[in-house]
């Protein structure tokens, strides 16, 4: 997508003993800003009394079902704030989406280069599911461009 190489493969889970199936992007992200969103469940609202980040990006329904973590709240809210990566998401019944640094996936490390990374249990094979994250990718490309 514009300029950007976006990467779908299933890695090996030992945790779960199965495969994740990933999309990745390398970005450059200059700024260095990060995020990290993934749906509530059972233990997330003690996990948030007890004082891990959940930042409410403004869009009620969005808010009371996804935990959002970054290290930037103006960005957080600019970002999540967009209806299109608001509504990809919410269409994801599972979800695991930030930006990491490099040496997740390979030990190449360069200055301002960022993945950005959705990932989720198992194997998809749905063909709507699977154009409807590379739209996600693309949206959230664009809008972290646009973001900076």
């Amino acid at each position: 997508h514009d300029g950007w190489r976006v990467t779908l493969d299933t890695d090996y889970n030992a945790a779960t003993k199965a495969n994740d199936t990933r999309m990745r992007a390398r970005f450059s992200n200059p700024s260095d800003f990060k995020f990290t969103i993934y749906r509530k469940g059972l233990l997330s609202g003690l996990a948030t009394h007890l004082g891990m980040q959940d930042v409410e990006v403004g869009h009620e329904g969005f808010d009371r079902e996804f935990v959002i973590k970054g290290n930037d709240e103006h960005r957080l809210k600019r970002l999540f704030g967009n209806p299109r990566i608001r509504e990809l998401l919410e269409a994801q019944p599972a979800v695991h989406f930030a930006v990491v640094e490099p040496g997740w996936f390979d030990g190449e490390k360069e200055e301002g280069k960022d993945w950005l990374v959705f990932t989720v249990h198992g194997v998809l094979k749905d063909k709507e599911r699977l154009k409807a994250l590379f739209d996600l990718f693309a949206e959230t490309l664009d809008e972290l461009m646009a973001v900076r």
